[in-house]
């Protein structure tokens, strides 16, 4: 089987967020199953390309849009997967991938629209007939529609994963003229959606299938509490739309291998986790390795529940535990973790991406917190516990599916329901009680240790899903 994947960020070489991880452990894990697979993703500036070894082939690649053409010079690299990136610095020799902190760029549907139109000639020039094109997030959208409405390959089999509802790739109802496509596509069945052009919905309507990165965000897309405007759409293609979670790739999240932690060690060798937990401390000054750790990492934004962050910084300040907390995102959030930085004694802060610290913090955290407003999948989650840290979670989306309470049989995480101060503090609380019960909480971390959020399960839930729209057969995962 032949598989192209299309992702507007892939790990190693470009990532923003969670996405790239996916988008990088995926085609290497279908790969080793005996699928051939071609991954394509913009060259941006800020891709290293001596570094990973990319290389120019001769190729190029005219497409016409905006009332102009753009050509996409091709470069290539082959590590199991075979990589094909597409440059064209007008579109993608910039500082960012999406937009400046000011904002998204505006000529992002061209950007992306480009991008897309480029795969299709690459896909058709060099005669790579593929089974599945899998394409990922509004970015990438477009290209459902094109296989079917442009080019006119029914036979090609099209699935596309949605990562973050949320963020759909709205433009005027001019871009259709930009995208070189038909004013028969912009209506309320195709394109349309409120007067505007909607990539997001484009894919949903032309994909054979549709998937979302957890089964419980899957039906809570199906709300108007968490469909931003396309639950309608959603319900009416609920039989292409498949839950499948996330997974880490377990050679990248690794504890008993990591170069960036202060010691490695295993579930067995869980005293060395406390070295690195007593090392963190006297990095950022954080005092009295007595206390739980608590950590945060991620973006600052609305959806990651920021916001019970902040209007519980002074009561976090005074409960028996130390904070640290590693992420940027919208400057007024910036700003403010800025500004309490050293004014609480047990609170540590460091505002930017710093990936080998956040390494640190998962190796010698006793818990991590994710208090989401909405959570599509969550990776951090996983990688903490694969880490032997324990996660506080909101009940929602992928945290719903991976943490579950210690209340329950089998319990492993402290989970609450609603998102208020109340009820996050209470969480915090519980777990400072769980973590003075020394031999459960001993139990707990070496349980989470061995649970398997692996890459590898959802790969082969992604085969099976590849297989039965290839031969048209009932999907059941």
């Amino acid at each position: 089987m032949k598989v192209v994947f299309v992702s507007s960020e892939i790990y190693p070489f470009a990532k923003t967020g969670g996405l790239a991880d996916i988008a990088g452990a995926l085609p290497v894990k279908i790969t080793k199953h005996g699928i051939r697979t071609f991954a394509f993703m913009p060259l941006y500036k800020t891709v290293d390309t001596e570094k990973f070894g990319i290389k120019p082939i001769n190729v190029k690649l005219d497409v016409y849009l905006n009332g102009r053409s753009y050509t996409f010079e091709v470069y290539k690299l082959i590590d199991g997967v075979s990589y094909f990136f597409l440059k064209n610095d007008e579109l993608f020799g910039r500082d960012y991938l999406y937009g400046t902190p000011e904002g998204d760029y505006p000529d992002n549907d061209v950007r992306f629209g480009a991008f897309s139109y480029a795969v299709m000639e690459f896909i058709k020039n060099e005669g790579l007939n593929p089974d599945i094109i899998h394409v990922n997030d509004w970015q990438t959208s477009l290209i459902p529609v094109l296989t079917y409405y442009k080019y006119g390959w029914h036979d090609v089999k099209t699935v596309l994963t949605i990562h973050n509802l949320a963020y759909q790739g709205i433009f005027d109802k001019y871009s259709i003229e930009r995208l070189n496509l038909g004013w028969d596509l912009f209506h309320m069945e195709a394109l349309e959606f409120y007067d505007k052009v909607n990539f997001l919905k484009g894919g949903i309507v032309f994909s054979t299938a549709v998937t979302t990165v957890s089964p419980t965000y899957a039906k809570e897309i199906l709300t108007p509490e968490y469909g931003y405007g396309l639950d309608g759409l959603l319900r009416k293609y609920e039989k292409k739309l498949f839950g499948i979670i996330n997974g880490i790739d377990y050679d990248v999240w690794n504890p008993e291998t990591d170069k960036h932690i202060y010691k490695n060690y295993c579930s067995f060798t869980l005293q060395n986790k406390d070295i690195n937990k007593e090392m963190f401390l006297k990095e950022t000054g954080l005092k009295d390795k007595s206390k739980p750790l608590f950590i945060f990492i991620g973006r600052f934004a609305k959806q990651k529940g920021i916001d019970l962050i902040i209007d519980s910084i002074d009561d976090l300040s005074k409960l028996p535990i130390n904070l640290a907390i590693l992420g940027s995102g919208d400057k007024g959030y910036n700003d403010f973790f800025e500004s309490i930085k050293g004014k609480y004694e047990n609170i540590f802060v460091k505002v930017g991406y710093d990936e080998p610290l956040s390494r640190k913090m998962y190796a010698s955290a006793d818990f991590l917190i994710m208090p989401s407003l909405f959570e599509p999948c969550g990776l951090n989650q996983m990688i903490a516990m694969r880490y032997g840290t324990l996660v506080v979670a909101r009940k929602t989306g992928g945290l719903n599916d991976t943490v579950k309470d210690i209340s329950e049989k089998d319990g492993y995480g402290i989970v609450f329901e609603k998102p208020e101060k109340h009820e996050f503090l209470n969480a915090i609380s519980r777990a400072v009680e769980l973590y003075k019960n020394k031999t459960t909480f001993e139990d707990l971390r070496k349980k989470v240790m061995e649970l398997d959020f692996s890459i590898e399960s959802t790969a082969a839930k992604y085969i099976k899903l590849y297989e039965n729209i290839k031969y048209s057969r009932e999907v059941k995962l």
